[in-house]
């Protein structure tokens, strides 16, 4: 098994939310695939550790591991067609350094038949000064209480979850080719770190 290292970060704001427990539906599809065992995953579920909003010179607790993550997975509830708060909150704790040029995985859940828009709203607004590569593909988990719950699929929930299998390991496809990208880049330079 590889000693690859992936954050997720479940951003729902909700203890014992459906969030987490597709964060850790994902954690043990990673380790059940072959791609990182469970030790090498790292969760930082907001709805049980929530981060205070952020002001200027605030620490991020799991630092070390975001920056020796390989790959990012962001989880977000819809919520009235937004991605959450805690999630937004979770940006402005981040580093250049420990985003920049990784790939990133954007998971959109929600209980009905939503998930898309915290997908398409994480795309636009967060990539500037971090730089994060989002993979073209992404997750909308529709229903995710029947995906994560249900211990004899069938159907449409048997699908979805050969879609996230499929989408895991295109993700750590691009794990291994930005590793390549990363060591190639030239040295920062500060004039243009914050992109635009």
């Amino acid at each position: 098994m590889s000693a690859t290292r992936i954050m997720i970060v479940a951003g729902s704001h909700s203890a014992e939310s459906q969030s987490a427990r597709f964060a850790e539906y994902l954690r043990e599809r990673l380790a059940v695939l072959g791609i990182c065992g469970s030790a090498a995953v790292r969760v930082h579920d907001l709805g049980c550790e929530p981060l205070p909003l952020w002001q200027p010179g605030a620490g991020y607790p799991h630092a070390d591991a975001v920056a020796q993550a390989e790959g990012i997975v962001l989880v977000s509830p819809e919520w009235h067609g937004m991605a959450t708060p805690a999630l937004k909150n979770w940006f402005l704790y981040m580093d250049l350094d420990w985003l920049a040029h990784k790939p990133v995985l954007l998971c959109g859940v929600s209980g009905g038949a939503g998930g898309l828009y915290p997908v398409l709203e994480l795309r636009t607004f967060s990539f500037k000064n971090f730089r994060p590569n989002y993979l073209p593909d992404h997750l909308v988990i529709r229903d995710v209480q029947d995906i994560v719950g249900s211990a004899e699929p069938s159907g449409e929930v048997v699908k979805m979850r050969e879609r996230i299998d499929h989408t895991l390991l295109l993700l750590q496809a691009y794990i291994e080719g930005f590793a390549c990208i990363r060591r190639a880049l030239p040295k920062k330079v500060p004039a243009f770190q914050y992109g635009l």
